[in-house]
């Protein structure tokens, strides 16, 4: 693989692994779709499309979500372990 696939590679599993914890975190609270897309002014199939990797998911609407959450940047990245 060359250099810039690499990258593509790591950087496509890390986003993936953070639409799997906003989408644990979704159902943890009891939330639908159509609830967190709701308050982002997104119907439910727009913020499906957000959760499963077909549209990107911008900073400010990420940091909106972990707002909506009650989670802090800081509390939904102490999972991840540096590689």
């Amino acid at each position: 693989m060359k250099r810039k696939d690499w990258t593509s590679f790591f950087v496509k599993k890390e986003y993936h692994a953070i639409l799997v914890k906003l989408i644990s975190m979704r159902t943890e609270k009891r939330l639908t779709r159509s609830n967190v897309g709701e308050r982002l002014n997104l119907s439910g199939t727009a913020y499906s499309k957000i959760e499963n990797g077909h549209v990107k998911l911008d900073m400010p609407r990420f940091l909106f979500i972990l707002k909506i959450f009650d989670i802090t940047v800081e509390e939904f990245f102490k999972d991840f372990k540096e590689k």
